[in-house]
């Protein structure tokens, strides 16, 4: 048990970030029923952010100074680039997004070039002994700061009025603007909030892996988590993100050495097989439709 739990606890550690990310990406899908394709380049974009400040400041002053640009970049990039696609065809909006993740991938190339970067200091250490497990520096960070966030905005989700307006924003758009909701300025707070969490979870990647175009890879596992926790399940999101940390985690302890390459193909296989049972995912809405 003692060699099993430090895989565990790093495991959660990475499911934590995996399911910051994925709250975010289902966030937008649920109030704009859009399917943003350029999640791993909010990503990236956000490890830069945090990149460049962290030459003027310590890291952990940088990571809190790139969330308020993050925040802008989502309202900018919802304000001229999704706004004007809302009422096209699904296919339309999908390969619009694919742009405009090509579009940021190149864009970064452009401002911070392609080269592999490290972010000059490091968090405080946090690290501590507890009877013969060492928990990681890195892993308290993850936790401490992902799993309290992912929670209170999944509170104020339920529980807030602003909350409340977001739900009922994804019910029914029409009849939202007919009641007098600001529909405009909440669906543009979505968008903010889904990049300061992707900005927030790029930072704590790149603390372990640098700063490169490797960080779009890592983010395009929100697709398997947010498709295995339910599309229109913002709390589904945050355990699928937790169980497939861990699930990677006991693989590549128990099956890499075996299977090269494995843990890679693990979220996806787990997902093929979970849709299966429940085409819908572990916490989402049955959909009912009678003709």
């Amino acid at each position: 048990m003692s060699d099993l739990l430090p895989y565990l606890i790093g495991g959660l550690a990475n499911g934590a970030l995996y399911g910051l990310l994925a709250l975010g990406f289902v966030l937008v899908y649920r109030a704009t029923s859009v399917v943003n394709f350029a999640i791993g380049e909010f990503l990236l974009v956000g490890a830069y952010l945090t990149y460049t400040f962290a030459l003027l400041m310590p890291l952990y002053l940088a990571i809190l100074a790139a969330l308020l640009p993050a925040f802008l970049f989502g309202v900018l990039v919802e304000r001229g680039f999704v706004r004007p696609l809302l009422g096209r065809s699904v296919v339309a909006v999908i390969m619009a997004t694919i742009g405009l993740a090509a579009a940021l991938d190149g864009g970064v190339q452009l401002v911070w070039g392609p080269d592999l970067k490290y972010l000059p200091g490091n968090l405080p250490h946090l690290g501590f002994q507890a009877g013969e497990v060492f928990v990681s520096s890195r892993a308290v960070w993850n936790l401490l700061l992902a799993l309290p966030l992912g929670l209170g905005l999944l509170w104020l989700l339920r529980r807030s009025r602003y909350g409340i307006l977001v739900r009922a924003i994804s019910e029914r758009e029409v009849a939202a603007l007919a009641l007098g909701i600001p529909t405009a300025r909440l669906l543009a707070a979505v968008w903010g909030i889904s990049a300061l969490l992707a900005t927030l979870a790029g930072a704590l990647l790149a603390v372990a892996s640098g700063v490169g175009h490797h960080l779009v890879f890592l983010g395009l596992k929100v697709f398997p988590v947010a498709i295995l926790g339910g599309l229109e399940s913002v709390g589904g999101a945050l355990l699928a993100g937790l169980l497939l940390g861990v699930l990677e985690a006991l693989s590549q302890r128990h099956l890499e050495p075996f299977l090269p390459g494995f843990t890679e193909a693990l979220p996806f296989l787990v997902v093929l097989l979970v849709l299966l049972i429940r085409p819908y995912g572990l916490l989402g809405e049955r959909q009912i439709e009678r003709v």
